[in-house]
């Protein structure tokens, strides 16, 4: 599907007032309002992403109620069992809480299921192990909001449980002892998106308080700031807008990753090519370390990849992370295979023509990587997507979507046709009896079609503003740069610069181009870099005169800091 360019225009009012009380320049002004955020505050709080701004943990319904229960458990040495999932969230999620709980003198262990043997969240034979081994709390972090029955179960078993997640919350509430959980009813927490490990370490802060007030430990609690490189590995991970606390766990988390310098995150860095972790970003967590971090739970054990992080011999790590590199590349050839005939199983069909989702299902799949095969055909084809793996009767999917349908909601209301389900906005996830997937299927393409309008369907990239290159200046790249990190719902800014000339061209590996620009208004020449760029275009040539959307970004490789323009996307200027 061609993707149609269109530049956003912010009301100049709103834009005028970020002006005059922040003193910005109209460029930033304009992505600050773009990214909606219109009021001086939000503006304010944006730009400035203190630490000290973050909302009262105390607003998390139950928080206090959960570290009383946990601080009880301590002082009574009892056993507490941290529960979490087989993602790089869950991982994390699992680090920060029994690492603190312990250092709290916790007598604690952990549990990370296995995605083939124990499929996602909570059940009943690890519940039954946990009990006979003598634990008493147990402490689910990114799982357990729609485990209604496996947390009855572990109640009848003397089991009391705390959920601490950060999924949609169901009809039927499951009856904790305490649940830690933004999205439930009478939560006054302000931000409702975090990730599990961010729903953590917001618990964390009030845990600390408590135990504080309680004056049983009488050791020096550390700060907490020091899991934020662990914070921002797993909120990056999880894909969740970098906005308001997020973008402060992340921005402080990148600063902390640098002082840690924890060996296992610096080993796996390495084996991504990465030389320092001063050069990671969120695009380089996203796309080069969760991956491999994930391979782990999808194909493997999820345990490897926890052990890597919080290992603290380089030596072992790099091992590790080398082990991890191999089963992510098993990873991405079985993930290649399905791909191709799932792009075969819609192109042979009718669904192009007739359907407004993608709903398949196979018993040859592996369900550890349907979702980031689902991911890679809501990117093809632009449609709500579900792939579902079966095996011995059942179905496990993975759902993900387009930012115009909230999926989770979609499921929810199809539950009666589902054995367990969970997840947000952009991605979901399933267990379905194989006799219920053609209803299944039907129903959903037909809430799909009358949730969306056909014109939400047409891909636009959205331009910030037109930004000529005789406007950059240093001052600007430097306000720019403001607005890092960037990610989900803080997307990199993009401009157009129009009638730019092609001076110099390199060409590398028939994809990428390597470009020298000029423009007929100044002297200056700027370096530029498009990467897959010729894919589907006819090649330019020197002399040529193009539009341009781009980003202006600092380059440091080398030692060297010079201003490169990062191209998104060119057309031959008109």
């Amino acid at each position: 599907m061609k993707h149609q360019w269109e530049i956003l225009k912010p009301e100049k009012r709103k834009k005028d007032v970020l002006i005059k009380t922040l003193g910005i320049s109209e460029t930033v002004a304009t992505v600050l309002v773009n990214r909606g955020l219109e009021s001086v505050e939000a503006a304010s709080y944006f730009i400035q992403g203190k630490l000290k701004s973050l909302p009262d943990p105390f607003l998390l319904r139950d928080s206090e109620k959960a570290a009383g229960i946990i601080v009880n458990h301590i002082k009574n040495n009892k056993k507490i069992v941290i529960y979490g999932d087989y993602d790089v969230d869950g991982i994390t999620s699992t680090i920060i809480t029994y690492d603190f709980l312990s250092f709290l003198g916790a007598q604690v262990d952990y549990y990370i299921p296995h995605r083939l043997e124990d499929g996602y969240g909570l059940n009943t034979y690890t519940l039954e192990e946990i009990a006979t081994k003598g634990g008493e709390l147990v402490v689910t972090v990114d799982c357990g909001i729609t485990s209604v029955d496996e947390i009855k179960y572990a109640k009848d078993l003397g089991l009391n449980t705390i959920i601490i997640d950060h999924h949609h919350v169901g009809e039927k509430v499951p009856d904790a002892v305490a649940i830690v959980n933004p999205h439930q009813s009478g939560c006054r927490y302000p931000f409702k998106d975090m990730a599990a490990v961010g729903v953590a370490f917001t618990f964390l802060m009030v845990l600390k308080k408590v135990v504080e007030k309680d004056g049983f430990f009488k050791n020096h609690i550390p700060n907490l700031v020091k899991y934020l490189d662990i914070v921002a590995m797993g909120t990056v991970a999880d894909m969740v807008p970098l906005m308001e606390s997020n973008r402060v766990f992340v921005k402080h988390g990148l600063l902390q990753m640098q002082k840690n310098k924890r060996p296992g995150l610096l080993a796996l860095a390495n084996i991504c090519g990465i030389k320092d972790l001063s050069e990671i970003t969120p695009s380089i967590i996203s796309y080069k370390m969760a991956p491999r971090l994930n391979a782990a739970g999808r194909i493997g054990n999820a345990i490897k990849g926890l052990e890597l992080i919080i290992s603290k011999e380089y030596d072992v790590a790099l091992k590790m992370a080398e082990e991890l590199n191999l089963t992510n590349e098993y990873r991405q050839q079985l993930e290649a295979e399905i791909f191709d005939q799932a792009v075969s199983k819609v192109e042979n069909g009718d669904i192009l023509e007739t359907k407004s989702s993608i709903v398949l299902s196979s018993s040859k799949w592996h369900p550890g990587v349907i979702g980031i095969v689902a991911s890679r055909l809501v990117e093809k084809y632009y449609k709500p997507t579900i792939m579902i793996s079966i095996e011995d009767g059942v179905g496990r999917g993975s759902a993900r979507s387009i930012p115009q349908l909230h999926i989770y909601n979609i499921i929810e209301q199809l539950s009666n046709h589902l054995v367990q389900y969970g997840g947000h906005k952009y991605a979901a996830g399933m267990t379905i009896k194989e006799k219920e997937i053609d209803e299944f299927k039907q129903k959903f393409d037909k809430m799909v079609k009358e949730a969306l309008d056909k014109e939400e369907y047409r891909q636009c990239t959205e331009i910030d503003a037109e930004l000529s290159l005789r406007e950059l200046s240093p001052e600007l790249i430097v306000a720019l740069s403001k607005l890092e990190p960037f990610g989900m719902n803080n997307p990199e800014p993009s401009f157009i610069a129009k009638h730019v000339k092609i001076l110099k061209q390199n060409m590398i590996n028939k994809a990428h181009l390597h470009w020298k620009l000029g423009t007929d208004k100044t002297s200056l020449t700027f370096n530029a870099i498009g990467f897959g760029l010729l894919n589907n275009k006819t090649t330019p040539k020197v002399g040529d005169t193009v539009d341009i959307i781009y980003f202006p970004r600092i380059n440091t490789y080398g030692g060297n800091i010079t201003l490169q323009l990062y191209i998104k996307d060119f057309i031959f200027s008109s």
